[in-house]
């Protein structure tokens, strides 16, 4: 069993539990307005931007004391949790019927119902950056290269896409109630899987007798790239050096090693790294600029097909079409990360999403089938700018620290995206969906005219924080 099974199982609990639908859900089942619909996705997305670099932390720590089963157990706590606050929806409103009126113990439903997506964000924060740590973790120790995390992650991606399939005519047949039994079965059947692969992993590990009862592992190594400075095991200290080299080379030497994986590798660490040189800080305001368009389409784009009189069976097909292009991106990764490199495939990104919203705009009422011409432009987005982003922060990360740099991206670009989501509610409630999606066609544009002058001027350069 490989990872690629639980972000399958992930997915398809993702979509059960709201998925794309949430939006309309809200609006249906809580009664939100558009702008309380933007905010609450804002403040979901803000609460998991703070907390997905201590999940991936704690994750990570937890890992050290219990190996092959820290981050596991991480991964199914929020998982549990985030079900949980699903599931509560129904009690809620089950609750405010019997008192024929939309409060609950004196107080709106509507307050209970932001409550309840608070503590869904609180566990959802967990499981993307632990389950990329994990995912990156498992190909370093069979010997496989980090960009092949794309080809794990595309069963994520067919997932998505067989969950809303799914979803859409049940909720067009029986309405949004039905989300609460699939959470149930999503709930199960990620577990199921979780044990599995834990158990695997665990096999596995005592095969090749790398299993380590306490926990620590002392890596003593020294690397002397040629051009370059020695990169040397340290203690617990790390002092910056700046080396300039290609974060788009499949090399992989250049990325820092620590002998002890208790060393302090702070937060601020990965920003100066990340942040280290005019390509890195071009190409983080470009990931952040996305992010705000993305969240934007993600956590909004049903409310828009909903008002051009789509269907949720349309709408689910929508996803299956856009997972039809992310599929093969994922697929080919370590390919395309090999002949662009994360800088080419973050551009790209960029300029799918520009075209895919101008679009968006230009539909007519009734005519929704249109979208599927669209959405391949999605799956491109996606695609390439998940592709690129992990990899981005993947090479930048030391061992031991997968799930810590996963968690601190997460954290950056979730700056992004609650911004959109916050602005994106509002503005659609003002001004109306397609003056909306202009103004995000504008946003990521910005990033990345940013980025692309970085890259121009600099090259493809980054600094690099190492051992010493």
């Amino acid at each position: 069993m490989r990872p690629g099974h639980l972000y399958n199982a992930l997915f398809i609990w993702l979509v059960w539990n709201g998925g794309r639908f949430t939006a309309t859900f809200l609006k249906d089942v809580a009664h939100f307005s558009d702008t309380l619909v933007g905010l609450t996705f804002a403040i979901q997305v803000c609460i998991s931007a703070l907390l997905s670099p201590l999940w991936g932390s704690m994750a990570d720590k937890l890992e050290l004391r219990y190996p092959h089963r820290g981050r596991a157990f991480m991964l199914g706590s929020g998982v549990l949790l985030a079900t949980s606050a699903t599931l509560l929806h129904s009690v809620v409103e089950y609750l405010s019927r019997q008192e024929e009126e939309e409060k609950l113990l004196g107080i709106d439903t509507k307050i209970w119902h932001m409550i309840l997506r608070v503590f869904f964000a609180i566990g959802q924060s967990a499981p993307f950056p632990v389950l990329d740590g994990m995912t990156l973790a498992f190909l370093e120790e069979e010997g496989s290269s980090q960009a092949d995390f794309g080809k794990e992650r595309l069963y994520g991606a067919v997932g998505w896409a067989i969950a809303s399939i799914i979803l859409g005519p049940f909720i067009d047949i029986f309405g949004f109630e039905v989300i609460f039994g699939f959470a149930l079965i999503s709930l199960a059947y990620f577990f199921i899987t979780l044990r599995k692969f834990a158990i695997h992993v665990l096999r596995n590990a005592s095969l090749k007798g790398t299993s380590n009862t306490d926990g620590t592992q002392m890596t003593e190594l020294s690397h002397s790239p040629k051009g370059s400075e020695e990169i040397q095991s340290s203690d617990k200290f790390l002092q910056k050096k700046s080396i300039q080299i290609n974060p788009d080379s499949e090399e992989d030497e250049h990325r820092p090693l620590v002998s002890n994986l208790h060393s302090d590798y702070s937060m601020l660490s990965f920003l100066i790294v990340m942040f280290g040189t005019l390509y890195g800080a071009g190409f983080m305001l470009s990931s952040v600029t996305l992010a705000m368009g993305m969240s934007i389409v993600e956590s909004l784009i049903f409310l828009y097909f909903q008002e051009l009189g789509g269907s949720n069976l349309v709408m689910g097909l929508s996803v299956v079409v856009t997972v039809m292009f992310e599929i093969p991106i994922f697929h080919y990764a370590p390919n395309l990360l090999q002949r662009f490199g994360p800088g080419k495939l973050q551009q790209i990104a960029c300029v799918a999403y520009v075209l895919r919203v101008i679009g968006y705009t230009l539909i007519p009422e009734n005519h929704l089938a249109l979208v599927l011409f669209l959405e391949p432009l999605h799956g491109i987005t996606y695609g390439c700018a998940k592709t690129s982003s992990v990899e981005y922060a993947a090479r930048l990360s030391p061992k031991g620290y997968e799930s810590t740099g996963q968690g601190l991206l997460a954290t950056l670009t979730g700056i992004g995206s609650v911004v959109g989501l916050a602005v994106g509610g509002w503005t659609e409630q003002i001004y109306g969906a397609q003056e909306m999606y202009r103004g995000c066609a504008l946003t990521v544009s910005f990033g990345l005219l940013i980025f692309s002058l970085a890259n121009f001027i600099q090259g493809d350069t980054i600094m690099i924080r190492e051992s010493s």
